[in-house]
């Protein structure tokens, strides 16, 4: 079962593109979309979450036509969606405590003190319990990287969309997304990077789709 269908897929931002791109992700599978070009890679899981409405082509995940769905239906995918954005995205004026509790208590996924003491777990787990009431504004890239994986994967989601996993990340970072996928893939999460970091896109999927030329696109 096909949990990601991406049929003949093209988006122009810019001077970033894809043209033809087509692929499928099975239910529990792990992907990497490599490429040199890391910006037109970007497009891709981005059009999976909604972010962006493609020129052409279909994307359905979850069973939802993505390029179709109203607010509603987004809204809907997206409580069973994690998202890390390239930068990490955090919300600066925020700590990092409430940035990892924030899909929870946005989604309601359990009760405020739950939500809490999930957080706190994710943070000690990544080695940072101790910085969790610090505004994510003042600290350095690497670390608001980490804490944008563990938002992502507090609400348990089934598909985890990731771009550019290895950008800003040190080799601690890098060790503790590596022990993460790996659990993800044990507990059967679909997953959809995209990484112009080849050897460790290899390092966190099954399974490796390359796009040689993004103007001719790439299939799978």
């Amino acid at each position: 079962m096909s949990v990601i269908e991406i049929e003949d897929l093209g988006i122009r931002r810019g001077a970033a593109a894809l043209q033809g791109v087509s692929l499928r992700v099975g239910e529990g599978e792990s992907v990497a979309v490599v490429g040199d070009d890391q910006a037109s890679l970007t497009l891709l899981v981005r059009c999976c979450g909604g972010l962006l409405r493609p020129d052409r082509g279909h994307v359905r995940v979850g069973g939802v036509d993505v390029v179709a769905a109203d607010r509603h239906a987004l809204l809907d995918l997206r409580r069973a969606l994690g998202y890390v954005s390239i930068h990490g995205g955090l919300l600066a004026n925020m700590t990092l405590r409430d940035n990892v509790e924030l899909p929870m208590r946005y989604h309601a996924v359990a009760e405020p003190a739950e939500i809490t003491a999930r957080a706190d777990a994710l943070l000690d787990e990544a080695g940072l319990q101790g910085r969790a009431n610090e505004p994510a504004s003042a600290l350095p890239a690497e670390i608001q990287k980490v804490v944008a994986y563990l938002r992502a994967v507090a609400t348990e989601p089934r598909v985890l969309l990731v771009e550019d996993p290895s950008a800003l990340l040190p080799p601690r970072g890098r060790a503790f997304v590596r022990g993460l996928h790996r659990r993800l893939r044990e507990r059967g999460v679909t997953v959809l990077v995209t990484d112009d970091d080849v050897a460790f896109a290899a390092e966190l999927t099954d399974r490796q789709l390359r796009i040689e030329s993004l103007s001719r696109g790439g299939a799978a």
